[in-house]
């Protein structure tokens, strides 16, 4: 058994947008269907949870169809998006703080419940840079209005 620290991922940035379109980006398919992803669904209940389906058309050189499943664990309004699901071998959960900060929002990124196994320490270095690439998609797009996510997946 390895011995160490398992892996979290943290990533942080600022864009230039307030906090409530931030927030919508992160909370609502058109939202995330407008920067990074092709056909998700979010279905939310109404203790504030519900399910996040992840979708991509031509992901990757292989240009696969990739779905991934979500349980929406946590939202507190214009502050806080957070889902768990499973890329590797454990379940993690990702969690998007919003903090408003001058005249834009400060994101910050954290996913953790890696363990270290070899398949999610792996994971974890796939998703870490998948993760930075996201948030450089939704900063783009928010600041800019431009769509890049089909040029660079």
């Amino acid at each position: 058994m390895k011995t160490g620290t398992p892996p979290i991922i943290k990533h942080r940035t600022y864009i230039k947008k307030q906090v409530s379109v931030v927030y919508n980006a992160l909370t609502t398919e058109e939202g995330w269907n407008a920067w990074f992803t092709d056909g998700t669904t979010l279905i939310l209940s109404e203790d504030g949870k519900g399910t996040l389906r992840l979708c991509w058309e031509n992901f990757g050189v292989e240009g696969q169809w990739v779905e991934e499943y979500c349980q929406i664990t946590a939202m507190d309004t214009d502050k806080l998006f957070a889902f768990s699901w499973k890329p590797g071998q454990s379940e993690t959960v990702v969690r998007f703080l919003l903090k408003a900060y001058e005249a834009g929002t400060i994101v910050e990124l954290e996913e953790k419940g890696y363990s270290l196994s070899n398949l999610d320490v792996q994971t974890s270095l796939f998703c870490a840079a998948g993760w930075g690439e996201a948030m450089t998609l939704l900063k783009i797009y928010l600041e800019t209005g431009l769509v890049i996510k089909n040029d660079l997946l």
